[in-house]
């Protein structure tokens, strides 16, 4: 007589996966910003897209529950380029103001030529550190989260984690920027600026999910994040030039 299945130890195991799944990309977040030379980030996201893809199909997500079917890639880049136009016009509007303006300074960016300002917008950002993210949160980890629970439990959860995930570089921001620096004069002040960062960027988590589940591709998600990233940089170099 065959054993009855135990549904309790099955619910067990798929809670187990997920906390373990969330606790690896923390950790590669960390080990990525703070122990990687710089030179060694674009090669290690793709090995770690790559083994995130293969540890979810193993774990029996489908190349579709991922957002990577081939045959929807055209609802995703329309989905993305009408993504675009908002987050343009509120990055305008944030260098536009002069309060706001000084949050998108970063000295990191001032000083590098405009070949190079191409390079990281066009290479970098979209290919070396987004399409990264966007295949491990909104491909690999909500993919495994969508298995078992209701899409919006997948999006806060994954979300969340999305956000945790910028604690480490919003520290180094911190230090990096004038306007940042001058606020952290406190503990409690620092505390407040990256939980209002993890915030944001939960937030921003949410927003890129449901565009990657109303697409049903992750190509939508990549290019909103990439307008996101790339113009901030590029927003970073205008609002240097006009706070001269």
């Amino acid at each position: 007589m065959k054993a009855l299945s135990n549904p309790h130890a099955h619910t067990e195991h798929g809670i187990t996966v997920e906390i373990v799944a969330c606790l690896i990309v923390l950790g590669y977040g960390v080990l990525l910003d703070r122990l990687l030379p710089g030179f060694s980030h674009i090669p290690a996201n793709i090995i770690a897209s790559a083994l995130a893809v293969f540890l979810a199909l193993r774990a029996g997500i489908s190349m579709d529950n991922m957002g990577m079917e081939w045959s929807k890639l055209g609802q995703g880049l329309k989905a993305g380029l009408l993504a675009i136009i908002p987050i343009l016009a509120l990055m305008a509007l944030g260098i536009a103001v002069p309060w706001s303006r000084k949050y998108f300074f970063d000295p990191a960016v001032v000083g590098i030529n405009w070949e190079r300002t191409f390079l990281h917008m066009f290479f970098r950002i979209p290919f070396g550190t987004v399409a990264a993210e966007e295949v491990i949160f909104r491909g690999a980890l909500l993919g495994l989260f969508m298995k078992r629970h209701r899409p919006w439990v997948a999006i806060l959860s994954t979300s969340l984690v999305f956000g945790l995930w910028h604690i480490s570089p919003t520290l180094n921001s911190i230090i990096r920027n004038p306007a940042f620096s001058d606020l952290a004069s406190g503990g409690w002040v620092t505390f407040g600026i990256v939980f209002g960062v993890v915030a944001a960027t939960t937030v921003a988590g949410i927003l890129l999910s449901w565009l990657r589940l109303k697409a049903e591709s992750i190509l939508a998600p990549w290019i909103a994040h990439t307008c996101l990233n790339s113009g901030a940089f590029l927003f970073g170099r205008i609002a240097a030039h006009l706070t001269k």
